[in-house]
């Protein structure tokens, strides 16, 4: 999600960029008047690989920290097709698309028919292998393969596998991946059979993935007897044939692409030992060349093999440079960025530094007058060749309002950036705690504050310690509502580090149950985040505590949880679990209740005007209730009833629903939807139910008026 999305409804440090808004919808009086639509625009953008990024180099750092055969370059600051796959699920259901996409191109290691049997005889297998190797991927082509099926399930890396068990809709395949150390140590073997028995009377699998650590290997070959099987990665060449088939239509179309190659190149680049990221990258760079016209010369410059040892050689040769050092890590955080903002964030860099990144420090005195700086200087160009970067050809870009063009700053080298940023972080302290002061200090404008949140989470997981949170946790005790999205930004991101991951579920613990105003809204937003995404039950929960705290009486955490929830629920796989979930708060009554109410409206003001099939808000909004008792509300509908019910969320209600009428009398698709909602609540009645069939009522002859009209005559009869 974008930082306006998390900025929406909290006090603001600078005033709003002002946007046009469509015809007036009434809305809850304490909502942001524009709140509706900016959250439907995020909406039908379904937070494919979380907004919040805007990066695709960026995006490509956490697929190569995870590892596998599915990272996504596309070179050339080119912006990759949306793909809807940037969150690994942690907690709950596996999207289908998800384990699909792992299916894809996906290259067979020689362990891998050795595993399967394994997995299909104990319904248990444990997985060793190093980041970067496709342990994940693997996992779950195992899993689909044994189990024929897409239900499958993700678990924690901190879940007691002692005490687990399948839940009452238990799902035929489970994937614990990056279970921790002391979890993994803490079973034994009558533990383990335990899990066997609760797994088989489930008809279930499972793999764990562990870290390949010593004490994990002992442990499971000398204590438990169970010796894992080794994730060690496809040749290269198999990953690469795989891929290239994968994504050019077939294997027939492989061998014309590697012949566009010159002679050598493929020898060159294709070496022994590569981990299956990498080979993906490979991949990506043929088919810029073979596709796009690309110059084959370009691939070895592009690829980001050598990164981490060109970024150490990168500083020394700007050492004295202070200009172009501020230059080289405003286009590592900003890359991606338009070069003018970049630009922007160097000059903001030096002004914050004041002599610290070399160079002769500007002596103050009162009296003398700065010089104005020369008019010709280097040029763009150069200053960025300097660096290793260069001004991509001009993108355009579309607001709400208008159009305009952009110039991304990209560096040459894939992930340089991140490279660079990693070496300063772990090898110059006083540098480390430059970017800590100008990332925390970041506007939140134009992505921004996004961007700097995020670059702070990676640093936390380049950390060592228990301070590692630290500078987050600061962020997170200001009284500036920016830094509180620029904390939860960065939990987010350092929340995707399985050992990290820990330590932010235990701070969001414990922040969600304070009095603290800023803390509580940093947990809430957090549960926008990767965090949320990636265990909505989690992250529910944690709202749930945040909600049931002390009033604040400025209406910043009501607003934190509503943003969070509009969040989660822009997640397909997890919508049906969050409508459920939402019921007991509509049932709570007090502020829960309000949150749960305020979150519905503005999920059916998106609803009423997203360009998606009626059927699918159809399903998603009434859904089909299996859990309850015959004839019960479906949880979407009693969300509806619950949110008429409250009067300052009625008015955004009748107005959506009265808008799905009014859609719903020239589009058939949209017609089932309000025939069955007006019979539905046609069945009690009363209060602002009462009120929106009288309305449905007075549009005949629009879809449900004359259910409307029935259930009015029934319920006047019985008075």
């Amino acid at each position: 999600m974008t930082d306006s999305l998390l900025a929406d409804g909290l006090p603001a440090d600078e005033p709003p960029v002002p946007t046009p808004t469509p015809a007036p919808v009434p809305a809850p009086p304490e909502c942001d008047p524009e709140l509706g639509e900016r959250a439907a625009e995020e909406f039908s953008h379904r937070f494919q690989t979380i907004n919040i990024w805007g990066n695709r180099g960026f995006l490509n750092i956490s697929d190569l920290v995870s590892g596998g055969q599915h990272a996504d370059f596309a070179g050339d600051g080119e912006p990759a097709p949306a793909r809807g796959d940037g969150v690994e699920p942690r907690e709950g259901d596996i999207p289908a698309e998800r384990t699909a996409l792992a299916l894809e191109g996906f290259a067979e290691p020689g362990w891998f028919a050795d595993a399967l049997g394994r997995l299909r005889d104990d319904r248990l297998l444990f997985l060793a292998g190093e980041e970067g190797t496709g342990r994940r991927t693997a996992a779950l082509n195992l899993l689909h393969r044994q189990t024929g099926s897409f239900d499958l399930r993700a678990l924690d890396s901190d879940t007691d596998l002692t005490t687990w068990a399948p839940t009452a809709a238990p799902a035929r395949g489970y994937l614990a991946d990056g279970l921790l150390e002391p979890r993994l140590t803490a079973l034994d073997t009558i533990a383990l059979d335990g899990l066997r028995a609760r797994l088989e009377r489930a008809d279930a699998r499972m793999v764990v993935v562990v870290p390949r650590t010593p004490a994990a290997l002992a442990h499971l070959g000398d204590t438990l007897h169970t010796p894992p099987v080794r994730a060690v990665p496809p040749e290269p060449r198999a990953v690469l044939d795989a891929r290239l088939a994968a994504v050019l239509g077939g294997p027939a179309d492989v061998a014309p692409a590697l012949a566009a190659l010159p002679p050598g190149l493929l020898d060159d680049i294709l070496l022994p030992g590569l981990r299956p990221a990498q080979v993906v990258e490979i991949a990506a760079e043929i088919v810029r060349v073979v596709r796009r016209g690309a110059d084959p010369e370009s691939v070895r410059e592009h690829l980001s093999f050598h990164a981490a040892d060109r970024a150490p050689r990168l500083l020394d040769t700007l050492r004295d440079r202070p200009e172009d050092l501020a230059l080289l890590l405003a286009a590592c955080v900003f890359e991606h960025f338009d070069q003018t903002l970049v630009e922007e964030e160097a000059e903001r860099l030096l002004r914050i530094a004041d002599g610290r990144l070399g160079g002769t420090a500007p002596e103050e005195d009162a009296d003398a007058e700065e010089p104005p700086p020369p008019v010709f200087r280097r040029s763009r160009s150069e200053r960025l060749a300097a660096i290793g970067a260069y001004a991509a050809p001009a993108e355009v870009r579309t607001t709400s309002a208008y159009s305009y063009l952009t110039q991304p700053v990209v560096f040459t080298r894939h992930l340089q950036g991140r490279a660079v940023l990693e070496h300063v972080w772990r090898e110059h302290p006083a540098a480390a705690s430059l970017l800590v002061e100008w990332l925390g200090s970041t506007p939140s404008e134009h992505g921004r504050g996004d961007r700097a949140g995020f670059v702070l989470g990676q640093c936390a997981q380049w950390s060592s310690g228990r301070r590692a949170l630290g500078p987050v946790e600061e962020l997170a005790a200001s009284a500036r509502p920016a830094d509180w999205r620029l904390a939860a930004r960065a939990l987010g991101a350092a929340s995707t580090d399985p050992v990290l991951a820990t330590a932010v579920k235990a701070r969001l613990r414990g922040w969600s149950r304070q009095g603290s105003v800023s803390r509580r809204c940093t947990a809430a937003l957090a549960c926008a985040t990767e965090f949320g995404l990636a265990r909505p039950g989690t992250a529910l929960t944690l709202l749930r505590t945040v909600c049931d705290g002390p009033g604040d009486g400025t209406g910043a955490v009501a607003s934190a949880v509503r943003r969070a929830l509009l969040s989660l629920f822009a997640e397909p796989a997890g919508r049906d679990a969050l409508l459920t979930g939402l019921v007991p708060w509509c049932r709570a009554g007090g502020a829960t209740r309000q949150a749960a109410c305020t979150a519905t409206a503005h999920l059916l003001r998106t609803a009423a005007t997203a360009r998606e099939p009626a059927e699918w808000w159809t399903r998603h909004l009434l859904g089909t209730w299996t859990g309850g008792a015959p004839g019960e509300d479906p949880p979407g509908l009693e969300l509806i009833r619950c949110a008429l019910a409250e009067p300052e969320t009625f008015p955004a209600v009748r107005a959506a629903l009265l808008d799905w009428q009014r859609r719903a009398a020239d589009d058939p698709r949209r017609a089932p939807f309000v025939e069955h909602l007006a019979d539905r609540l046609g069945a009690a009645p009363r209060g602002g139910v009462l009120r929106l069939l009288t309305a449905f009522e007075a549009a005949r002859p629009a879809p449900g008026g004359r259910r409307a009209g029935e259930a009015l005559a029934a319920w006047r009869q019985a008075l």
